[in-house]
């Protein structure tokens, strides 16, 4: 089992390729939606191995708008979980992917633009926590996100020692203070529930999973090889269904 420390380093680039390959191909974010009051979008996602539902946060509007304009194009559908860590999350949305070849490495390819940060305080990586990769500081200070490709946290239950890790994060300036701040209430859930918190604060979470975490834990628990790809079989999304529906209050 890794430690935090080397968790942390492992995953600050979330798109783990080189900086530079990903898309040049001018492309443009979608138009601003109307949602109306109350309203919300729901997401049926069909996968290989089962079905995951999960509802996109109107307080991030550029990462919700540019979602369902995807998915409304069929965008995802085919497209591998290219990333899969066990204890941490799952990740898909690369175009190229599609190709399911097997000697090819995925994960520098997305809808080839990128979108300005949506980093919205009140919103963490606990468990089925919808986030959008992205490139790392070093090349991407402002934190855009990929125009496609994003990931769903499993994490684990934190303990001390972990959550002691995220708050030197904190302190050290490798987040947001404001969206990395742990609060006794978000120190709860994560005890509890689950979640990744070092992440908090460095990337924009635009959705939350309602229902099919089975499905992801089942994804997440599946061999890989050193590139983090499942490797007994491909696991890939089939269909992405949208839905408006009244919004849920948040508690």
């Amino acid at each position: 089992m890794e430690t935090t420390v080397k968790l942390i380093k492992k995953t600050s680039l979330l798109i783990a390729v080189a900086a530079g390959c990903l898309l040049t191909t001018p492309g443009r974010a979608a138009k601003t939606r109307t949602v109306s009051s109350g309203g919300q979008y729901m997401v049926v996602m069909r996968t290989s191995m089962g079905r995951v539902k999960f509802r996109l946060f109107n307080d991030t509007p550029r990462h919700r708008d540019n979602f369902v304009s995807l998915a409304e194009k069929g965008f995802y559908n085919n497209l591998l979980f290219h990333r899969v860590i066990r204890d941490f999350m799952i990740q898909t949305g690369d175009p190229e992917s599609i190709e399911a070849s097997q000697v090819k490495v995925y994960g520098g390819a997305d809808a080839g633009y990128k979108l300005e940060s949506e980093i919205v305080p009140h919103h963490f990586h606990k468990r089925g926590a919808v986030a959008a990769a992205r490139e790392g500081d070093e090349a991407n200070p402002e934190r855009r996100s990929s125009g496609s490709q994003f990931y769903i946290v499993v994490g684990r239950e934190q303990n001390d020692s972990t959550l002691t890790a995220a708050r030197e994060k904190i302190a050290a300036g490798a987040a947001d203070p404001a969206g990395a701040r742990i609060t006794p209430e978000r120190e709860k859930v994560y005890r509890k529930r689950g979640g990744t918190p070092h992440l908090d604060g460095s990337y924009t979470i635009f959705g939350e999973v309602v229902s099919g975490m089975r499905t992801v834990k089942r994804i997440s628990e599946q061999p890989t090889d050193f590139q983090d790809r499942p490797k007994k079989e491909d696991i890939y999304i089939k269909t992405v269904k949208l839905k408006l529906v009244k919004e849920r209050k948040r508690h």
